[in-house]
This record gives C-alpha cells, structure tokens and sequence, in this order.
C-alpha cells in the first residue's frame, strides 16, 4: 500500500512523492525517510507540517493514525530569503515550523559559531525591521519573506 506526499512550496508549486507502506506500525518518520531522499528534505522538516487538510499530524504519530484520513497528504512549505551582514540565501521552511528552525539554519548556512548566534535575531522586512519571536510558527504568506539575521540593537527607549 502506498501514500502520496504533495510537498507544495510557494512559487515552486507542488511536487508529488510516493511513500510505501511497509508497517501501519512504523512511526511517521520511519515512512517519510524515502521521501526525504528523493525531495532533498529532511524528515525531521517534512513530520513538521504534514496532515490531510484541516487534520495536522504530530510529529511522533504511527501510520496507522495518518492513514485513517487518507492515503494524499499535504506539506506546505514557505520561502523564506535570509540576509546575514552581506551575505544571503532563499530557503523552504515548512510553515507551520517555529522560526528557531530559520534562526538555526541560517547560523549553520552562514557559518555563524553557536556562541555568536545566541547573541543574533530575526528580524522582519531588513536590519532594523521588528523582531520575530524564535518560538513563533513561521506561518503562510505568498513569496517570499524578507528576513534578517542580526545582532540586537540598542533596547528602546534607552534601556
């Protein structure tokens, strides 16, 4: 038995995966490894925004639970176009992931030390744009979100 993945990422439009169903037993990820082989995505990305449409899977959900509402299953991803000092890079992050995961990637894309990127935040629209909270979902919107990796400025109103 097979489950068709639809990985739809905004302005690329949406490719279509097959996943064979080997145990309804077998963890979400353990199915989704061969997709994340062919879609150059890794699965720890790929269980963070899949569902059928209103329904959401959780991460650590068994096959057997997905499978009860269908065999076509969504990911939605956004793209997200990260500026770091001069340097910047377009990625696709699944939207309902937290934008820890774009902090992340952006430190490890840009080559940031993990001390260095503690001190760093994500800021929305350019450098001095308002701050995106690391615990937030990244969430849906259409082309591609402007955002910023930088050092903190000054705290308002001179504290």
């Amino acid at each position: 038995m097979f489950v068709e993945i639809e990985i739809e990422e905004v302005s690329r439009g949406i490719r279509k995966f097959q996943a064979e169903i080997t145990s309804e037993d077998a963890e979400l990820a353990e199915l989704l490894k061969s997709v994340a082989e062919k879609s150059e995505i890794p699965v720890e990305e790929l269980v963070l925004d899949l569902g059928v449409g209103a329904i959401q899977f959780a991460p650590n959900s068994k096959v057997r639970e997905c499978i009860l509402h269908g065999h076509r299953w969504h990911h939605h991803r956004v793209c997200i176009d990260l500026h770091f000092e001069s340097e910047q890079a377009t990625h696709y992050f699944p939207a309902r992931a937290t934008w820890a995961l774009v902090h992340k990637w952006g430190c490890r894309n840009f080559d940031v030390p993990q001390g260095a990127c503690a001190n760093l935040e994500l800021h929305k629209g350019s450098a001095s744009g308002p701050v995106l909270n690391d615990n937030s979902k990244i969430g849906q919107h259409e082309g591609c979100e402007l955002v910023w990796l930088v050092k903190p400025g000054p705290e308002p109103y001179g504290g």
